[in-house]
């Protein structure tokens, strides 16, 4: 087999059917994958260890990030560390997941179908009814996680970082603790359980408790995430040194908000004035001369929703600039984290015989639209910020006191050379980085790998190179098939044959299948549009060994083709449970499960209680309006103030509290401020509070305030269809990032008065 370098970042090995670099020329010698119908060939004996007792694993993963977001797959982001491990690895070219964070977690860590798993969209807001067994938001106990799997084999099994895997409303002081990291086979867990979180006052769980992090100016997550990393390994190996560990170390980084020191923020000065198309282009060109993607591939045209850049006006490119300064600066701070986790295992001597295996979760996300934002709950329907606001605020980018999220334009260079992003089931939302460092077990290095793999092949794949067999019973559950396909074959052989061979795609209704031919590999796609018959859906066709980033449609010359396609949809839809097509919006998603502790119209809560999950609090939203709040309090003298109530943080939530000796409410409607001040004094002594709200239409009512039953201030408030804040429910006190800045130099504001409880009332269901 003629083997070359290329020259590049990565210095990546291509051969077989991967690209050749000659004469200022890429040229392919691509392969054919076998097709479905033929039998596979026998694949080569599992690559193992030297020793393979003590092999340890890492999943590192990286959020939101796309395609061309590292050095090592053509980008101008400093990710040296990162790049490091592809050039003494292997670098994957076909890699899928799925196009959002959870579902694609949970195969990674069962080596199933997202869907067959229970995880059909992110946990968080997934939870419609029973009989979408798809959509249950959490991981069914007959898929156990590799975490179960190999601490029954002997394996320490910890866990860093984000997780994202348990509903909304069972994220509470008192659980249900199931669906949490220590339920699903880790022994230790250190990170934040929701989809993301502040990175200077992050929301973390300590193994099944609520933990607070400094509140100093120096801190930062992704530092935190990879020193408590080093501190489990260093507890593991220093007690038990010839016992293997697997750890789960999921960054929050680049997953918004984009928020990093601005020293990495200056790295890229001058960097992006020359805008998102010339980065765009200059990524493509890099990726075809490094041998990252095919030759003749053809970049797709630019999504028309994004404007170009020499349309744009100074200002505009300005603030841009800004933005995506920010989120290159978050990527280069998180590869140094990885790059000190590496070194570290280095100088233990752990580093040769520990699995590395790093990927990005999803492709880069569109969410922050045409501008960009400020906070992300804004894309789930909250009130538009605009250009002049942004602009305004443009030097708090990168800082605690704005959750950044970069604009369309960026999000389409990060996925270069795909189209789409992020919840699409284009490949702008499912190809991403994967690269294997494996000194012990892989001989090659810097080599790329064209195979066809999904991440449910990743724990499958693990699990052959330990001789590890998948058990029929995990705690006493019969356990359905991996559903993964190994790849350990390509780990030795560039040009082995795709052992997959077909995949499926189900996101918000829209849908893709894979299918390799005789004739190529054909990939069709479905994207739904809310409000009309799915039976109206346009099939659109691509040949994706001829067409790598999918910028031909086939469809009108292929129809048979087509609906060949959509009926092997179908088939593997009823497999993996995700054959009902039925329309959703925030409305229709019942947050309110029968086991949830929202799903009450009285909530009564102790002084003391820890803070309480967004999903999990009195609900706030125009389906089930929060009508009342009552406090029975006492208070010493007029200087005892402090928080009664908080919901939320800096960026959106609602607050009450007394300073200065009157009752004040406001509810910051993502930096739209609603403030009321009691009219009275609050009396010395006993005391009963009250606060009413009444819609009147839309998203509109009115707030009251009540002093032992006297009306003392009123207010129009115009609220959110969904909610404001990820940051959660505090009482008697306002923890992580204060609601109102009023008290923002006060720390958590506790209340230094007494109430034995708060009651707050809402309608039925």
């Amino acid at each position: 087999m003629d083997r070359r370098k290329v020259a590049g970042v990565c210095g990546l090995t291509v051969a077989g059917s991967l690209l050749a670099v000659t004469a200022g020329w890429v040229q392919s010698d691509s392969a054919v994958a076998q097709p479905s119908g033929a039998p596979n060939p026998t694949p080569p004996a599992p690559v193992r260890s030297a020793n393979s007792a003590k092999t340890n694993v890492i999943y590192i993963v990286l959020d939101d990030m796309g395609f061309s977001d590292l050095g090592c797959y053509g980008s101008e982001i400093k990710t040296p560390n990162i790049d490091e491990l592809a050039a003494n690895g292997l670098v994957y070219n076909n890699f899928c997941t799925t196009p959002v964070s959870s579902p694609s977690r949970a195969a990674l860590l069962t080596g199933r179908q997202n869907n067959a798993v229970g995880m059909g969209n992110v946990a968080d807001v997934s939870l419609v009814p029973a009989e979408r067994p798809n959509m249950l938001g959490r991981i069914v106990p007959q898929a156990g996680t590799v975490a179960e799997i190999l601490r029954k084999e002997g394996y320490s099994t910890l866990g860093v970082g984000k997780w994202h895997m348990v509903p909304g409303y069972q994220m509470t002081p008192a659980g249900p603790f199931d669906n949490w990291p220590l339920g699903k086979g880790f022994e230790r867990y250190y990170g934040f359980l929701g989809g993301e979180t502040d990175q200077y006052s992050p929301q973390m769980i300590y193994d099944n408790h609520i933990h607070r992090v400094p509140q100093t100016r120096d801190y930062h997550l992704s530092e935190d995430l990879k020193n408590q990393a080093i501190q489990f390994i260093a507890d593991q190996v220093s007690v038990y040194p010839d016992k293997p560990f697997f750890m789960w170390f999921g960054l929050g980084a680049p997953h918004s908000p984009f928020q990093v020191d601005e020293k990495y923020m200056k790295m890229y000065d001058g960097v992006y004035d020359k805008g998102w198309d010339m980065i765009r282009k200059l990524r493509f060109t890099r990726q075809v001369l490094e041998g990252i993607i095919p030759a003749g591939t053809k970049l797709p045209a630019s999504d028309p929703a994004v404007k170009p850049w020499s349309t744009l006006s100074a200002k505009e490119k300005e603030l841009y600039v800004r933005f995506m300064q920010a989120y290159a600066g978050f990527i280069t701070h998180a590869d140094e984290q990885i790059g000190e986790l590496v070194n570290y295992l280095k100088s233990i001597g752990e580093l040769d015989n520990t699995m590395i295996v790093l990927i990005s979760d999803n492709g880069a996300s569109p969410s922050g639209g045409e501008n960009g934002l400020d906070v992300f709950i804004r894309s789930m329907g909250g009130p538009a910020i605009t250009f002049d606001e942004l602009y305004g605020q443009m030097n708090k980018i990168g800082g605690p006191d704005f959750q950044a999220l970069y604009p369309l334009g960026w999000a389409q260079a990060s996925n270069t050379p795909f189209r789409e992003y992020k919840q699409s089931t284009f490949n702008g939302g499912l190809k991403e980085p994967l690269i294997i460092h494996w000194p012990a077990g892989i001989s090659a290095k810097g080599e790329l790998r064209s195979q066809y793999v999904d991440i449910m092949d990743i724990t499958p794949t693990v699990l052959d190179v330990l001789g590890v067999a998948a058990p029929d019973y995990i705690n006493g559950v019969k356990q359905m098939d991996m559903q993964g396909i190994s790849f350990a074959y390509t780990f030795a052989k560039a040009d082995a044959p795709s052992q997959r061979t077909r995949q499926f795609h189900f996101m918000h209704n829209s849908r893709a299948i894979l299918e390799t031919y005789p004739d190529g590999v054909w990939k069709a796609v479905a994207v739904h549009k809310m409000g009309t018959p799915f039976e109206e859906d346009v099939w659109g066709l691509y040949k994706l060994d001829e067409d790598y980033a999918e910028s031909n449609d086939l469809a009108a010359l292929y129809p048979e083709r087509v609906k060949e396609l959509e009926a092997l949809w179908w088939s593997e839809a009823k497999k993996y449970n995700a054959d009902i097509l039925v329309e959703t919006s925030p409305a229709d998603i019942a947050f309110l499960q029968p086991d949830s502790p929202s799903n009450r119209v009285e909530f009564r809560y102790l002084r003391g209680v820890d803070t309480i999950g967004w999903l999990s609090d009195p609900p706030a939203t125009p389906a089930r309006p929060l009508t009342t709040i009552e406090i029975d309090i006492h208070r010493d003298n007029a200087g005892q103030d402090g928080v009664l109530v908080a919901y939320g943080g800096n960026m959106g939530g609602y607050t009450w509290y007394i300073m200065n000796n009157r009752l004040v409410f406001e509810y910051n409607r993502l930096s739209r401020v609603y403030k009321m001040r009691s009219s009275i004094p609050v009396p010395v002594g006993d005391c009963a509070l009250k606060y009413t709200f009444e819609y009147k239409q839309g998203l509109t009512g009115v707030g009251t305030m009540f002093i032992n039953g006297k009306s003392v201030g009123s207010m129009e408030i115009n609220t959110v269809p969904v909610g404001l804040s990820f940051e959660g429910f505090d009482i008697g006190r306002d923890t992580l990032t204060p609601v109102s800045t009023a008290y923002a130099n006060k720390g958590d504001f506790e209340f230094k008065g007494s109430f034995p409880w708060v009651t707050f009332k809402v309608p039925k269901p």
